[in-house]
């Protein structure tokens, strides 16, 4: 295993592919798990509250009517919305995941941290930029483009039958499909998970 340009030689390092199915399946459990609960809440309120309003139209006078009735309206278009927006959210991920669902992608994990990037295409050298290397020995630049997650109470991580859901809370969400890993890494990556996370590592697997 090549040593990194930062010095240190991450615990395991693995590329993959994520089929646009399997993209989806993580992102409905993501949206179960940390977007849906406050949206039933929300909803909730809307509803009790449209509920009052509604109950204060049958009681109040003719010129407060108007202003109850708008507000039950407001409660209602609410409710609508909590519901209606995290369906338009994944609609809209879903289409822009179709044009880079070939991508590669790549996991190092460190001690501290892990790496999840995208491996770029190769791109040609200019005549210079080779003569530049060979005078000054400079090794070849890699061609991962990738983001470091440090562990921290904002990393989440959730493990399904499938694939493991990596989430920088209200930053970054990230999918590693178990089936790139053998069964030894995927003891590994549990291991790292469950030290350095904590709580903040749950298997969802039953």
């Amino acid at each position: 295993m090549e040593m990194e340009k930062n010095g240190a030689e991450p615990i395991l390092k693995r590329q993959y592919h994520i089929p646009i199915e399997m993209f989806r399946s993580a992102f409905v459990a993501f949206q179960r798990k940390f977007v849906y609960p406050r949206n039933y809440v929300m909803m909730g309120i809307f509803l009790l509250a449209g509920i009052i309003y509604a109950w204060q139209v049958t009681q109040c006078s003719e010129q407060q009517r108007p202003i109850y009735c708008m507000i039950v309206a407001f409660c209602i278009l609410m409710i609508a919305f909590q519901w209606y927006n995290p369906r338009k959210i994944r609609r809209n991920l879903m289409n822009a995941v179709k044009e880079i669902e070939n991508d590669l992608y790549e996991c190092r994990i460190y001690p501290e941290y892990l790496e999840i990037g995208t491996i770029l295409p190769d791109e040609e050298l200019t005549e210079e930029q080779e003569q530049a290397d060979a005078l000054f020995e400079d090794a070849p630049q890699e061609n991962f483009s990738g983001t470091r997650l440090h562990y921290s109470k904002a990393m989440k991580v959730l493990e399904y039958k499938e694939f493991f859901i990596v989430y920088m809370v209200k930053v970054n969400f990230y999918v590693l499909p178990k089936k790139a890993f053998s069964e030894e890494e995927i003891k590994t990556l549990r291991e790292e998970f469950s030290k350095n996370l904590g709580k903040g590592y749950q298997s969802k697997i039953k």
